[in-house]
Parts: structure tokens; sequence; C-alpha cells
């Protein structure tokens, strides 16, 4: 079984190129395409399953997702927003009802009160659990199938100027220092070797 952060990193790629081809791609027709197509359709439909089995509606379990991934840069309503392309008052909505589950805790910046974060909370951790041993698929970790994808999503982007949301460690911004610490080019802060697993709002591919 693919492990937990693995099997969320290839929802994430697939939910985004699911998106760019049902907006761009339509007239694209190559074996490959149909074959993402196909999975992106069984993804949705299983974790709509998934999602009313606990009670939830499926952007309920996407907004769970993206916060068990994202990084400290992106943990907030604006980001969780323009990840998953829906309205403010249907995001604003939707974490309302994961508060008062108990599936997400809202903090104030350390740095700046204006701005809250978001945070799964461990009866948040186990929903996702539950998911992953009841629906995740038996998705080997092939490092060349993964970057296959990820090098679509960098052209999709690319083309069609969408926001980031790729891992840090593939982002032009972060930095791998002499003494072999990763810092992000961005805010200069330290990053570590679990951070730079996660995907970010401000995240561009190198090269």
């Amino acid at each position: 079984m693919v492990s937990y952060r693995n099997y969320l990193h290839y929802q994430q790629i697939f939910c985004v190129v699911k998106l760019v081809l049902i907006r761009y791609c339509s007239a694209m027709t190559n074996e490959t395409t149909l074959w993402i197509e196909r999975l992106a359709l069984l993804h949705k439909s299983q974790m709509r399953k998934a999602a009313s089995q606990e009670g939830l509606q499926l952007v309920h379990v996407d907004a769970l997702q993206y916060f068990a991934l994202c990084n400290r840069y992106s943990n907030t309503a604006q980001a969780l927003t323009l990840y998953l392309g829906q309205t403010k008052g249907s995001i604003s909505q939707s974490l309302k009802l994961m508060t008062e589950l108990g599936f997400l805790e809202r903090r104030n910046d350390a740095n700046d009160k204006r701005v809250t974060r978001l945070f799964l909370t461990p009866a948040g951790q186990q929903c996702l659990e539950r998911i992953r041993q009841n629906f995740a698929p038996n998705v080997s970790d092939d490092r060349s199938t993964a970057q296959v994808l990820a090098n679509l999503l960098k052209d999709l982007q690319r083309t069609q100027a969408l926001v980031g949301f790729g891992m840090c460690k593939s982002c032009r911004h972060n930095r791998t220092l002499d003494d072999g610490r990763f810092q992000c080019g961005l805010t200069q802060e330290p990053l570590t070797e679990s951070d730079v697993q996660l995907i970010c709002v401000e995240h561009e591919f190198a090269g």
C-alpha cells in the first residue's frame, strides 16, 4: 500500500489535472489523457462514497485532505478556496462545519494576528485514516510515474497560469544549504525534511 502522504499527493495531482482537462483539454483524446480522465472520475466517485460514509460531503473530505498536505504558508481559508476552485462563501460554510465537528482547529498566526490558520485535529486525522484504509487505491510508490504526473501538472500550470500547490521540494524557491539543511528563498525561513514534502500556494516549478 502506498504511504499516506504519497497517497494524498497522488490525489492532489489527479484533482488538478482533472480540473484542467475539463476546462482546457476537452479536444485531447490521446491514450494518456483518457487514462487520467478515467482515474480522476473514479477518484471522485470513491471520495464521494467515502465522504458519505463519514456523514460528510465531498468538499469536506477535500478540505481535510488539503490541510493534511499543505505547509505552514498555505493553511488558510483563502488558499483552500484557490486550491478547490470554489467560492469563499461555500468554503466558509464547509470550514465552519469542520471546526464544529472538531476536525479542524483555528489559530491566529503567530506573527500576524489578522491571519487565521487552520490545522487538522487528531479527530480529523482519524477521519482521513479511515478513508485511506477503506478507499485508498493500491498504488505502488513509483517515482517515474509520479514524475510523469508532476511534469504534466507543471506544463498545464505554466500554460494556463494556474496557482501552484506543488510540493516544496520541486519549487524554485527551495534552497539546499551547504550543510544539507533547506531554506525557503521567499521567506528566508529554514525548512525541515518534512516541510519540503508538503504543498505550497506559493509553489513555482524549478527550471
